[in-house]
C-alpha cells in the first residue's frame, strides 16, 4: 500500500509556558549532573578480572547492570552468559554474567562474584542484544526482560541434560525429505500457493530472503488453525539451514500444532519442540537449554518462546498476532509482536504474522510500507455465509428481549439438519442479574434494594431473603430476563428449546478437542470451543455486545477477532449468525469481512486522538505525592502530560508524543524510573503503549 500511517501531531499549548516556568536550562548547567570525566580517579589499584552482572532485583536502578570482581578460584567457571550470585548490600542475588573484561583501577573497591550457579553460557549474545532492545522499547531494564526470556533454572534438569551424549537434536535432512515434506502439506486445500502473492513469499522463503509479511488466512474448518497452511510456510522454511520458530497464543494450541506435525509429516523430518508454560517448571527449562545448546529446526511455543535463543532464525511465524494472550502482564510489559519485530530486524530473520481477522497494528505494519499483505483472493474458495439479523430489518419482535430470539432458534434448526452448531458464548457460569424483559430496568428488591435471584417463578433478594412478586415500577412488566448469561444457563435454554438434540458444553473447566458430524448443539465459552470433524454446519455468536460494552480501546478488535476465530470453524456453505447488539459498524465489517479496511479506519480515529500505534502514549501510576516529584525531576517539553488523574486507589499521570519523538520519551521514563529507585518515592508503574485505557 502507498499510504503511509497516520501520525499524530498533536502539541501542548502550554509546554513553552510550562519548561519556562520549571527553569529549564541548557545541557551541561544547573539541572544537568557533574560531568563524569573520561577516565575516572583509580583509588584502587585491582588486578582482578571485571564481570558486569545484570542481577535479578526489583530495585531498577541496580538491574541495569554492576560491576564484580571475579576471584581467582572462579575464573575458569565464569564466562559471558553463566548463572553466578551476588551480593547487593546485605542479599545474595542471583544475575547473569554481560561482559568480562580485563583487571584495571577502579574508583572503589569492587564487591567479588560469590558463587557460580552455573558454568554453562546460559545467554547468548544476542540474547541479551534482544533483552536490552526490548528493555529500551518498553521503558524497563534488561533484567526485568531475562526473567521472562530464561526460565527458572532446575539444577536437576541441567544435570541430567549436559550428562547426556552429545546428540543431534535432529537428524540431516535431505533433500527427497523435504520433497516429502512438501508433498505432505500439500495435498489439501488451501495452497499458500494459491495466494495472489503467497508463491513469491514462498520462493523467499526457500531461497532465504528476509521478508515481512501480514498475513490473513483461509479457514481450515476441520482443524483448531490453518494448521495445513502454516506446515506449508514452515516446509519452504526448512529448505534453508536455519530455525523455525512458531507461536500460537495458547499451549493447548501448540501442543494441537505440535501433534498435528508429527502425524502428518515424514518419520525423517525434524521434530517439533514445544516450549510453552504447560510443559512444567522442569520441561519448560530443559526445552530452553535445547533450544541453546541443540539448536532444534522447528520450536512450538507461546508468548515467552519468542526469546527462544536460536543461533541462526530463519522465520518466525505469529498465529493470531492480535490474541491479548501475546501481552506481557506483568513489568515491562511487552507485547510478543513487537519483540518478533526487533528480532526480526536485528536477526534478518522472516516474520509472518497471521491472523483471521486484521488488528490495527498489523494494519499499520502495512500502510507505514514495513510488511507487505498475504490474503487471498475474494473468490478463491467457498466461505460461509454471515448473517446479522439486528440489521437486516427482520421483523422479529423477540430479538433483544429474551434469551433466544426465534430468529436465532429458526437458524439454529436449519442448520442441525447438516450437521453440528457452535454457540458460542461471552462468559462462563450461570445466570447473572435480573431486568425487565420490556424496558431493561434492573430488577431489585423493595425492601433493601439488593439484586435479586428468580427462582420457581419466585424472586428472592440476596441480601435480605425477602420474597416477592416482581411488576416493573416502569412499564409494570412481569417477565424478567437475564442481563449477563454464562455457557449453564444458555446450555440449559438451548435444551428446553431443542430436546431431542444432544447439548455439548465446553469451557475451561470442561474442556472438549473433538466432535463429530453428527447433529448436536456445542455451546463453548471464548477459546475454548472444540473442531468438528468435517466443521460446524453453523455457528451462533451469543451476546457480541457485551464485550462492546467494556470501556476499553481494545474491545472492538477483540470482538472482531473472536468471531473470525469463531467462524473460521464453520464449513463451506454454513452460516454465521450475531446475535445481540454488536454495533452497527463492527455488524458490517464482519458480514463483509472487510477487516483491513476497518482497521485502516480504526488507525485514522487512533490517529486523531493520539492513540497507539499512531503515537507514543505511556502510563505512570503512583500515589499523588510520587507523581508531584515526578513531574518536578521530569522533562516532557516535547511531549503531551495529562493529569495527574485518580485512578482506582492511585493516581495516573499519562505522557504522549509523535512517533519521531518516542525514543526521546521512553529514555526519560527510564530516567525517572532509575531517579524514583535511588530516593525510594514508593511504588511506581510504568507501562509504554497500555492496552487497559
Amino acid at each position: 500500500m502507498n499510504d503511509q500511517m497516520p501520525r499524530w501531531s498533536g502539541r501542548d499549548p502550554l509546554a513553552e509556558i510550562r519548561s519556562l516556568k520549571q527553569g529549564e536550562s541548557p545541557h551541561g548547567q544547573q539541572q544537568e549532573l557533574l560531568a563524569i570525566p573520561e577516565k575516572p580517579l583509580a583509588n584502587w589499584p585491582n588486578q582482578d578480572l571485571i564481570a558486569t552482572v545484570i542481577l535479578d532485583t526489583s530495585v531498577f536502578h541496580l538491574a541495569r547492570g554492576l560491576d564484580y570482581t571475579v576471584p581467582s578460584h572462579l575464573v575458569k567457571k565464569v564466562q559471558p552468559g553463566c548463572l553466578v550470585s551476588a551480593k547487593i548490600g546485605d542479599q545474595l542475588v542471583r544475575g547473569w554474567v554481560r561482559s568480562i573484561r580485563p583487571g584495571e583501577p577502579t574508583r572503589q573497591r569492587l564487591r567479588p562474584i560469590s558463587r557460580v550457579l552455573s558454568s554453562h553460557p546460559l545467554v547468548s549474545a544476542a540474547s541479551f542484544e534482544l533483552a536490552e532492545q526490548v528493555a529500551s522499547r518498553y521503558a524497563g531494564n534488561v533484567s526485568q526482560v531475562l526473567t521472562h526470556a530464561i526460565p527458572k533454572r532446575h539444577a536437576g534438569c541441567e544435570k541430567g541434560f549436559f550428562a547426556t551424549t552429545n546428540e543431534k537434536s535432529v537428524p540431516n535432512e535431505t533433500q527427497n525429505v523435504l520433497e516429502d515434506l512438501t508433498a505432505a502439506f500439500t495435498r489439501t486445500e488451501p495452497l499458500i500457493a494459491s495466494y495472489p502473492s503467497g508463491k513469491k513469499l514462498l520462493d523467499s522463503l526457500e531461497q532465504a530472503q528476509a521478508c515481512k509479511v501480514v498475513w490473513s488466512a483461509l479457514p481450515e474448518p476441520d482443524k483448531p488453525a490453518p494448521f495445513n497452511q502454516i506446515a506449508q510456510l514452515i516446509t519452504c522454511s526448512l529448505r534453508t539451514p536455519g530455525s523455525v520458530l512458531c507461536l500460537f497464543p495458547t499451549g493447548k494450541l501448540a501442543r494441537k500444532f505440535s501433534s498435528y506435525w508429527e502425524k502428518t509429516c515424514s518419520p525423517a523430518a525434524p521434530s517439533a519442540l514445544e516450549y510453552h508454560f504447560d510443559l512444567g517448571a522442569r520441561e519448560r527449562y530443559r526445552a530452553y537449554l535445547q533450544c541453546r545448546f541443540r539448536q532444534p529446526r522447528l520450536v512450538v511455543g507461546t508468548r515467552s518462546a519468542v526469546f527462544a535463543p536460536l543461533n541462526k532464525l530463519s522465520l518466525l511465524l505469529i498465529w493470531d498476532e492480535g490474541a491479548e494472550t501475546f501481552q506481557e502482564k506483568s513489568a515491562p510489559y511487552w507485547h510478543t509482536r513487537q519483540v518478533g519485530m526487533l528480532r526480526a530486524g536485528s536477526e534478518k530473520c522472516s516474520l509472518v504474522l497471521g491472523s483471521f481477522s486484521r488488528s490495527p497494528q498489523a494494519q499499520a505494519l502495512l500502510m507505514s510500507s514495513w510488511a507487505r499483505e498475504l490474503t487471498p483472493s475474494k473468490h478463491q474458495v467457498q466461505l460461509p455465509k454471515i448473517f446479522t439479523p439486528e440489521y437486516e430489518k427482520r421483523d422479529d419482535p423477540t430479538i433483544g428481549r429474551v434469551g433466544l430470539s426465534s430468529t436465532a432458534i429458526q437458524f439454529m434448526r436449519g442448520a442441525l439438519a447438516k450437521g453440528p452448531v457452535l454457540i458460542q458464548t461471552a462468559r462462563k457460569g450461570g445466570r447473572l442479574g435480573l431486568s425487565c424483559a420490556s424496558c431493561l430496568a434492573p430488577v431489585r428488591c423493595p425492601q433493601c434494594f439488593g439484586t435479586v435471584q428468580q427462582l420457581r417463578g419466585e424472586f428472592i433478594c440476596n441480601s435480605c431473603a425477602h420474597h416477592f412478586q416482581f411488576s416493573c415500577a416502569r412499564c409494570g412488566t412481569q417477565e424478567t430476563r437475564a442481563v449477563s448469561r454464562g455457557n449453564m444457563q444458555i446450555s440449559k435454554e438451548i435444551a428446553a428449546a431443542f430436546p431431542q438434540i444432544p447439548v455439548i458444553n465446553c469451557d475451561a473447566d470442561n474442556p472438549l478437542s473433538e466432535i463429530g458430524s453428527q447433529p448436536a448443539l456445542v455451546v463453548a465459552t471464548n477459546e475454548q470451543e472444540p473442531v468438528a470433524e468435517a466443521g460446524y454446519a453453523g455457528a451462533l455468536l451469543l451476546d457480541t455486545g457485551m464485550l462492546l460494552s467494556l470501556d476499553q480501546i481494545w474491545t472492538a478488535e477483540e470482538a472482531l477477532r473472536r468471531w473470525a476465530n469463531a467462524a473460521a470453524k464453520v464449513a463451506p456453505g454454513g452460516g454465521v449468525m450475531l446475535s445481540g447488539d454488536p454495533g452497527e459498524r463492527l455488524a458490517l465489517a464482519f458480514k463483509r469481512r472487510a477487516f483491513s479496511q476497518w482497521a485502516s479506519q480504526e488507525l485514522q480515529e487512533r490517529a486523531e486522538v493520539g492513540i497507539p500505534p499512531t503515537a507514543v502514549l505511556a502510563t505512570v501510576r503512583a500515589d499523588q505525592l510520587t507523581l508531584h516529584k515526578i513531574q518536578q525531576v521530569a522533562n516532557f517539553a516535547y511531549a503531551q502530560v495529562i493529569g495527574p488523574a485518580k485512578n482506582d486507589q492511585q493516581f495516573q499521570l499519562l505522557v504522549r508524543s509523535r512517533l519521531d519523538q518516542g525514543e526521546q520519551l521512553r529514555q526519560e521514563l527510564q530516567r525517572i524510573q532509575a531517579i524514583s529507585s535511588r530516593k525510594k518515592w514508593g511504588s511506581l508503574k510504568v507501562q509504554v503503549d497500555p492496552i487497559d485505557l
